[in-house]
């Protein structure tokens, strides 16, 4: 596993060219083992056998295996973009929850509320918007936006078709918009 010569913190390859260790080179592998083996096979001594670098090595990019995975789940919040802020609610949401689908599928394992990430929280922000246009807010907007960011992130891990994930995401929207009023 560690047959290549290491000069400081560089890995050099067996043809003279440093492999440096990045904190995005680190992401990307990981990633790759989540995609593969699911988020409960990572492991930094895993993730060091993948990069063939030392584990310790590992812990000056990310502090513990939770900073790892809620870096992942930053990551794959970036690729969501927030929805136009016109049209009813009910579509921006759809949009929003399925470009959330879309990365969960790319990403598993990543991506829950209580995620703080730049990029995440970002995510969070805008389903907190909506719901607050649809007249939801405070607590129940947040225990909403869990209920759907659930519900999403459920049909991407049991690979719900497109028709099924938007047949159960109509049905929740109509709940929230047929809510008693307090």
């Amino acid at each position: 596993m560690y047959s290549t010569l290491y000069t400081g913190m560089n890995q050099v390859t067996p043809t003279g060219a440093p492999d440096r260790l990045s904190r995005q080179r680190i992401l990307d592998t990981a990633l790759a083992l989540v995609s593969s083996d699911g988020l409960d096979a990572l492991s930094m001594r895993r993730l060091a056998q993948a990069l063939d670098v030392w584990p310790m090595s590992l812990y000056r990019y990310f502090h513990d295996k939770d900073a790892l995975v809620a870096a992942l789940a930053d990551a794959a919040a970036e690729d969501i973009a927030s929805p136009a802020g016109d049209g009813p609610w009910p579509k921006q949401m759809r949009e929003l929850l399925g470009q959330a689908r879309a990365a969960l599928e790319r990403h598993p394992g990543s991506l829950h509320p209580q995620d703080e990430g730049p990029a995440a929280v970002r995510v969070r922000d805008a389903g907190l918007t909506i719901l607050k246009r649809a007249g939801i807010n405070g607590t129940e907007a947040a225990s909403a936006w869990q209920a759907l960011l659930a519900y999403t992130a459920g049909a991407a891990g049991f690979n719900l078709d497109t028709e099924d994930f938007e047949y159960g995401l109509n049905h929740l929207l109509k709940g929230l918009s047929a809510r008693p009023d307090e």
